[in-house]
């Protein structure tokens, strides 16, 4: 007779989400030299930069990734670029965004002008590419991380959570335990283990998203955290942790 093998419930819950300071080990580059096309459009006051494969086909229309740029840089951000263009060569449209600014503005105005400009490129790049709002996962480095945690939370000061995309990326954008916790679609968290500009710790992020309630969201979120203190300082290893979160979601 043959023997079951039982695995404990506390080691199948660790199985099924993976969220850990000791997930410091980004993936092999899952690349290839297929060539991207990029082009830069206008929204309402604000840029946003498409990449893509010539080539129109399931296979290199497999769904919109959208990240927006943190301060001091743009839509030309040399990291989020990088990651773009790997997405692109994987079947993906994907675009870093700038977002419109207003000087002196609240805190409702913020998080309005941020969700008209991200809802902006959302129903450009679905309509112009023929992809379902429920393939588009949005993000962003930094403050473009920072800023999204706005839409993709409830209770927001001046607006609602977006509706119907598949999943966030966020990349140095601080959060804490409640955001983990409350955040309403899966998640790929990237982040030192200290972030002295955002003034957190990661696990308290991670301690949140470990126990999200919300359907689906635990298990399809995942963390890559890296030992030590820094903001943004081993990004290098975010490129191959983000084009495996978008495989994985959109397939």
């Amino acid at each position: 007779m043959k023997k079951l093998l039982i695995i404990p419930a506390f080691l199948l819950s660790f199985l099924i989400f993976s969220c850990s300071e000791d997930d410091d080990k980004a993936p092999a580059e899952p690349y290839s030299d297929i060539p991207v096309v990029s082009e830069t459009k206008t929204g309402n006051g604000f840029y946003y930069k498409e990449f893509f494969q010539e080539i129109a086909s399931p296979e290199t229309r497999k769904g919109i990734v959208i990240l927006a740029h943190g301060d001091g840089t743009d839509e030309n951000d040399g990291l989020l670029n990088d990651q773009c263009t790997a997405l692109a060569q994987n079947g993906y449209v994907a675009i870093t965004t700038s977002y419109a600014t207003q000087a002196d503005a609240n805190l409702a105005e913020i998080n309005q002008l941020f969700q008209q400009n991200i809802e902006q490129v959302i129903l450009h790049s679905t309509t112009d590419y023929g992809i379902t709002r429920n393939k588009v996962v949005i993000g962003g480095a930094s403050r473009g991380g920072n800023n999204t945690f706005a839409l993709v939370l409830p209770g927001q000061t001046g607006i609602n959570p977006i509706a119907g995309i598949k999943g966030v990326i966020l990349e140095c954008s601080g959060g804490d335990t409640w955001k983990g916790s409350a955040l309403l679609f899966p998640t790929a968290y990237m982040s030192n283990l200290n972030d002295n500009i955002m003034g957190t710790n990661a696990n308290d992020f991670k301690s949140g998203l470990e126990n999200n309630n919300n359907p689906g969201v635990k298990t399809a979120s995942e963390c890559l955290i890296i030992n030590g203190t820094g903001h943004c300082t081993d990004a290098s290893k975010y490129k191959a942790f983000v084009v495996k979160k978008v495989k994985e979601w959109l397939p």
